[in-house]
């Protein structure tokens, strides 16, 4: 029972993926419900297209292992540079009030499937 348990249950959650090179890096993680939680993107240097290339890199090696419904993450309230770069890659932002110790955050959230969809035309 206990095998289970940690294989069901704790085991997922402690798997990390992520690319990092000179462009800069990109973290995720199996979130609950088998959907994809997407940690930390970063890039080096502004404005050359580092992020959206990361993401994309990353679309690809979730081919391999789908989540099953959808990518997910969280981000500040006030980070406007990153809620037009979401927006951009097709993911919806919602407001949650409390979830930070500040207060307020952004939840971003688009279908797995529409993402391949805009991006790879799949």
């Amino acid at each position: 029972m206990q095998n289970n348990f940690f294989e069901k249950y704790i085991n997922p959650f402690k798997e990390v993926s992520f690319i990092y090179d000179d462009r800069g890096f990109i973290v995720w993680r199996p979130g609950t419900g088998d959907n994809t939680e997407l940690l930390h993107i970063r890039t080096f240097k502004k404005r050359k297209g580092y992020g959206k290339q990361l993401f994309l890199e990353m679309l690809e090696l979730l081919k391999a292992n789908p989540p099953y419904y959808s990518i997910f993450g969280f981000t500040r309230v006030d980070n406007i540079e990153a809620h037009n770069f979401y927006t951009a890659l097709g993911f919806t932002l919602e407001t949650i009030n409390g979830l930070y110790h500040a207060g307020e955050c952004r939840v971003f959230w688009a279908p797995y499937q529409s993402l391949l969809d805009n991006h790879f035309g799949v």
